[in-house]
């Protein structure tokens, strides 16, 4: 259903990031009609803001696009077009009382700004799998992955050693006027033990690489950057970073949101959990954002762009307004270090081109050790000035589907253990504005983690009974599975033998019509054991088995429901052919019967 909502009125929003120069407006933003096209009048209809201005001749027109409930921002689009109208990504309609700003700049399309790509990434120990990947293929396959991004700007941590071959294979086949120049940001002094961290890689000129900074915080492991000369005569300010990763913010996250939810007693308090940022990082925070970038950037006002891994939760993520958001749990953290970055004027451009926390999650931690039950968002783009415009932003935690196919997939599902940030801005000034289609997130992506029951009634506990293949006693017994308590796990044997396939199997206490089974993952941080792929079998009597369904389940805590509609059987039996580490472990295993 296509509506218009009345009584909204076009405000002219004037945020830090939309303000133009004076030398490239014409005549300056103003109020933009716009009607919002809906699917529906509910709280969740699907809509879209469309805006009109005035098509001028030889013309660009920036829209910018921003739809809120009183402060809280939900939906934010920065369109460029030659057309005079626009189209924001869909959003879901909030609840309350909804307003839409909507502002309009026309410039001539030689003034509309410079794109740039920007793309921030830690590459595990120079792309080996922390060494663990010997062959050589995961490097290639991350060259290849990095050649489809094609970013302008590239903010690498851990390059361990790979820098020059990502170079290599980043220019191989590349036109003369399309290559990437790369520096070495860490000096050798700061990685005498762990290796050459910090990289920056760029289409651009790197007029200057900034001197080595070292205080009693940190040094050029933590902190290097280049002044980066752009095609129109200006430049920009650009800096990869890494800051500490003790205090492990992800961890104690996970058990307050999987505490809250649950009904359990809470291990850590709200302060305690924001302890972790004050152990390291809000020193170091303090060391890169008040001393180190004020020392190479001086009273320049040109843009700052900023990428990597930071380690710690976004303060924008763990506010009230997303408290009940899927994976949550009510919890509400204002972590104190990256709420640093916004005060010192950066702008988080993931959260900037995706401010619903909720339906954006943009979880970059972790594709290889599992989701967990939070999302854990720790590797950033930043961006700091007038002239900068965000166009649109996403993290990437799969390989490219070509490369689904190989042998790394499967243990490796992507090529780190960090999920890389890319991100389309525009520097106002002269230039013809965007070139390629922009980036954008896909919603609720890793959204789902807590899914309501299956149908059916649930069969007691106190009815069941467990066995299994493998098990490690008193610490992983069968029963711990069906024993009603989420803080109890079967485990397979461990360490060592036997290897997967592993079995566990439910005695249901009598022939029952099932409805479905729920397999509950363990909860903890440490994923260890976790089904990824495997068979869900059922049988009468405990011996002859038949295969009902199998399963490929995600690197999350979240519960796997498998539908048993017109099922009849005593035992349920979990067959784990795939399991993180070789193991085999799940917190519950609640099957359903037909309610009567």
């Amino acid at each position: 259903m296509r509506r218009l909502i009345p009584p909204m009125v076009a405000a002219l929003a004037l945020a830090a990031l939309t303000v133009p120069s004076p030398a490239s407006a014409d005549p300056g933003p103003r109020p933009a009609a716009y009607r919002l096209d809906c699917d529906g009048q509910a709280p969740g209809s699907s809509c879209t803001v469309v805006a009109s201005g005035k098509s001028r001749p030889n013309h660009v027109q920036e829209f910018v696009a921003t739809v809120r409930t009183g402060e809280q921002v939900w939906a934010r689009d920065t369109i460029y077009t030659r057309e005079g109208q626009a189209r924001t990504r869909p959003f879901p309609l909030p609840a309350g009382n909804v307003t839409v700003d909507v502002s309009v700049t026309s410039m001539p399309e030689k003034k509309a700004g410079t794109p740039l790509r920007l793309m921030a990434w830690n590459l595990f120990v120079g792309g080996t799998i922390n060494r663990q990947e010997t062959t050589g293929d995961n490097l290639k396959q991350m060259i290849e992955y990095l050649n489809e991004v094609n970013p302008d700007i590239l903010f690498v941590v851990e390059g361990y050693g790979s820098g020059q071959k990502i170079l290599e294979g980043l220019n191989a086949g590349r036109a003369e006027d399309d290559r990437f120049s790369a520096a070495q940001l860490t000096h050798p002094e700061d990685y005498s033990v762990n290796g050459d961290n910090l990289w920056i890689y760029t289409k651009l000129d790197i007029q200057k690489v900034y001197p080595r900074y070292a205080d009693e915080e940190i040094s050029s492991f933590n902190l290097g950057g280049a002044r980066l000369g752009l095609p129109n005569g200006q430049h920009v300010h650009a800096f990869s970073v890494w800051t500490w990763h003790d205090g492990y913010a992800f961890g104690d996250t996970h058990d307050a949101a999987v505490q809250n939810t649950h009904g359990l007693p809470r291990t850590k308090t709200t302060e305690q959990i924001l302890d972790a940022d004050r152990l390291r990082r809000v020193a170091m925070g303090k060391s890169i954002l008040e001393k180190a970038i004020p020392s190479f950037v001086g009273d320049d006002d040109a843009p700052v762009l900023m990428g990597g891994d930071l380690n710690a939760q976004s303060y924008l993520d763990w506010t009230d307004q997303f408290a009940d958001a899927p994976g949550h749990g009510g919890v509400v953290l204002p972590w104190p270090y990256t709420k640093m970055y916004t005060e010192a004027g950066f702008v988080d451009t993931f959260r900037h081109a995706n401010p619903d926390a909720g339906l954006y999650p943009g979880r970059t931690w972790s594709p290889l050790s599992g989701f967990g039950a939070v999302p854990a968002r720790i590797d950033y783009v930043f961006a700091k000035g007038e002239d900068v415009r965000i166009l649109g932003s996403r993290s990437d935690v799969r390989r490219l589907p070509r490369h689904r196919d190989s042998w790394l997939d499967r243990p490796y599902p992507f090529y780190s253990d960090h999920g890389a940030v890319i991100t389309d801005v525009v520097i106002r000034g002269k230039g013809t504005g965007p070139d390629r289609p922009i980036v954008s997130e896909e919603p609720g992506k890793g959204r789902e983690i807590w899914p309501a029951p299956p149908a059916g009634t649930r069969v007691p506990p106190a009815e069941l009974s467990a066995t299994a293949s493998t098990f490690k006693p008193g610490a992983g017994d069968p029963v711990r599975a069906v024993d009603g308590n989420l803080t109890t796990d079967f485990h397979s044997y461990y360490p060592g033998p036997p290897p997967q396939p592993h079995h566990i199997t439910v005695d249901l206490g009598r022939v029952r019509e099932l409805s479905a089974v729920r397999f509950q993952p363990k909860l903890r941080v440490n994923m260890n054991g976790t089904v990824l792929e495997g068979m869900v079998q059922v049988s009468d009597d405990g011996e002859t088995f038949r295969d009902v369904k199998r399963v490929e389940w995600p690197k999350m805590t979240a519960p796997n429901d498998v539908d048993l509609t017109g099922v009849s059987a005593r035992y349920i039996r979990l067959r784990a052919d795939y399991g993180m580490g070789g193991a085999t472990a799940i917190a519950e295993i609640i099957p359903y019967e037909v309610a009567r």
